[in-house]
């Protein structure tokens, strides 16, 4: 199993990378990438685990980049794009296979991966859960034919598939384990461990529901003005995560009251509005510690505090764990 990069991000514009067979390992592998060029700068992590090969991603890249990916071996990618936009476009082909906006994310299977990943925003982050049939089969056991008949029908025909058309949100909860295996103080056998149990959680919940076993959904019946109004609130909330954002003020921004604007972002993105821009706040806050180490009370008023230790409750209460572990 052998992956080719190429893109001017990397030293010498080309980066290879081989695997075990299925990525086996008894042990936790890790490898940084340093990205400190005049367009991009940033850091790329690598964590093989038994069975997964996971890849984060924190990078600074105003005008965006690309890289073209060339891979000898079948994959499912579950993408999870925190902050900033993703697309893959398979080659000689004008549109995007999948693309996934910021906080959504997307499960996909490709049975050779040949083709232009492209990252735009900035900030942006991304964790990347790559795996191949081979860990499905472990997971399911006996049950995998029964279980997860729509992922080995997939597989059978051996063709590019994305699992949902509309890219998710990600959900509070999952967006709390994610920050658990991103910022993980732990090093060596007890960080494969906990690594590896979070995200299997996270695959078996989402690999079941993707083959349609999830219990029905509540059809969300919004207006399209609706919806324009929520995402244009939404915009607002992540370009002023420095300012208060008071319910009353981000209603006339919707153009609703503020019980309609409550009940209908909850329906919509999972979680009520203060979760969300919390959420939104202790991420940027992650950002401006582990990239630019800026001081704690500092990084509280960049995410809108004006109390510090008000400001290093809520990121405890919010990703279970202060801001102090992610200072090196």
């Amino acid at each position: 199993m052998e992956a080719t990069l190429k893109s001017d991000i990397f030293k010498n514009s080309i980066y290879r990378k081989k695997y075990t067979k299925d990525f086996l390992t008894k042990k936790l592998i890790e490898n940084s990438i340093i990205v400190d060029t005049p367009q991009v700068t940033g850091v790329i992590q690598e964590l093989q685990l038994n069975g997964m090969f996971v890849v984060m991603n924190t990078m600074d890249a105003p005008e965006g980049y690309s890289i073209k990916v060339l891979n000898d071996f079948p994959m499912f990618k579950l993408h999870f794009e925190i902050a900033g936009n993703y697309s893959y476009t398979h080659k000689e082909q004008h549109k995007p296979f999948v693309q996934i906006p910021d906080f959504h994310c997307n499960l996909f299977y490709l049975p050779r991966t040949n083709g232009l990943l492209e990252y735009k925003g900035s900030p942006r982050r991304t964790l990347e859960i790559i795996f191949t049939p081979g860990l499905i089969k472990k997971l399911a056991g006996d049950n995998y034919n029964e279980l997860l008949k729509k992922i080995n029908n997939v597989i059978e025909k051996d063709k590019p598939y994305v699992f949902w058309k509309q890219p998710r949100p990600i959900s509070s909860e999952f967006g709390q384990i994610l920050e658990d295996i991103i910022a993980c103080p732990l090093t060596g056998h007890l960080k494969k461990t906990y690594t590896q149990s979070k995200i299997t959680t996270l695959l078996v919940d989402l690999l079941v529901e993707a083959n349609g076993k999830a219990k029905p959904s509540t059809k969300i019946n919004i207006p399209k003005t609706d919806i324009a109004g929520l995402q244009i609130v939404e915009h607002h909330i992540k370009s002023n995560l420095n300012k208060t954002l008071p319910i009353k003020e981000l209603a006339i921004i919707a153009g609703f009251n503020a019980s309609k604007l409550k009940r209908d972002f909850k329906l919509v993105y999972g979680t009520t509005l203060f979760k969300y821009i919390t959420r939104l706040r202790m991420e940027k806050a992650s950002v401006l510690i582990r990239n630019e180490g800026l001081p704690i009370a500092q990084v509280a008023y960049e995410v809108g505090y004006t109390n510090p230790q008000h400001f290093t409750n809520a990121f405890k209460r919010t990703l279970g764990y202060l801001p102090s572990k992610l200072k090196k």
